[in-house]
């Protein structure tokens, strides 16, 4: 569960961190030529029947420091060749005032009923502890409802030492889309997004709450974990680090919400782009990339050809 936090941070980049409120420095292209045989993080797909386009799939990490995050030259060819950008939110599109409105109505308590009252004393502590590290007044947190008080930490933690949505794989390709006048479509939306955290049951959202307060310093490190692991090109390991927690009953039906069901739906879309005699490019965080029950995994089961490409072009 303590790697799951940090590798959602995307759900609330659009509300939290406005691709507009700064502009960090987008990650670059690899300096050097690297060798065939070192993977990137990223797939070619096709049909399986031989017909239709190609969809090439890239794992994204939402959040990096600056200048740690390199895109390998095929990742550059792929996207070059592709017609269409595929996000899950295009960050740079979303209405602020919306968000605002959406996150009142679903990410508020009433004010009869604060967030430290459902807590015990060892959670209120924390809860504490954790406000006054970020620099936010209790008072705001008093009034989210766990899901929200839960990202919204995981999110002011991360900024704090140096990571930022600026310097993420999805902002660099939303980047050189809008340059390039490229079409941009989305798999999902912002409103969908939070509304579906939203609907988590509240037995859950205590269980995000409590571990993001637990494992708040430990955060940091997971990233730079998971940067490492898509540097390697390495799914198995992404797999373990980012889904670990599915094997839990207990946190399961977040599990089920936040990655399996959504990469159902993700999977059928693609599917449909496969039957295009177009080339599409999507860019999906990476924990949906991976695993048995990963989008990839959930193309090859209906017959279409897989293949993970090299870092060279």
């Amino acid at each position: 569960m303590r790697r799951l936090i940090p590798a959602l941070s995307l759900l609330l980049t659009a509300l939290l961190a406005p691709a507009c409120a700064t502009t960090p420095k987008a990650p670059a292209a690899e300096a050097t030529t690297p060798g065939l045989t070192e993977q990137a993080f990223l797939w070619e797909v096709k049909d399986g029947r031989g017909q239709g386009g190609t969809v090439y799939v890239v794992g994204s990490i939402h959040l990096g420091k600056e200048g740690q995050l390199t895109l390998p030259p095929s990742m550059g060819a792929a996207f070059e060749r592709s017609d269409v950008l595929v996000v899950e939110v295009d960050v740079t599109q979303v209405d602020q005032a919306r968000m605002q409105q959406l996150v009142l109505a679903h990410g508020m308590l009433p004010p009869e009923q604060p967030l430290s009252s459902r807590l015990d004393v060892e959670t209120r502590t924390l809860l504490t502890e954790a406000a006054a590290r970020v620099g936010l007044p209790m008072l705001g947190l008093e009034r989210m409802r766990p899901w929200l008080a839960a990202m919204t930490l995981s999110m002011l933690e991360l900024r704090r030492v140096g990571f930022e949505p600026g310097n993420g794989v999805d902002l660099a390709f939303l980047r050189r889309a809008r340059q390039g006048r490229k079409e941009v479509l989305e798999l999902e939306t912002a409103e969908g997004q939070v509304r579906m955290l939203a609907t988590l049951p509240e037995p859950i959202q205590d269980l995000m709450l409590r571990d993001q307060l637990l494992s708040s310093f430990r955060s940091p490190q997971l990233i730079d974990l998971l940067v490492e692991d898509w540097k390697a090109g390495d799914g198995e390991a992404m797999a373990i680090h980012v889904l670990e927690g599915a094997t839990k009953p207990e946190y399961l039906p977040l599990y089920e919400k936040i990655f399996f069901e959504r990469n159902e739906q993700m999977a059928r879309r693609i599917g449909e782009m496969l039957a295009q005699p177009r080339t599409h490019f999507v860019v999906v965080g990476a924990g949906h990339v991976v695993g048995a029950r990963g989008i990839l995994a959930l193309l090859q089961a209906k017959g279409h050809t897989v293949r993970q490409l090299p870092k060279a072009p």
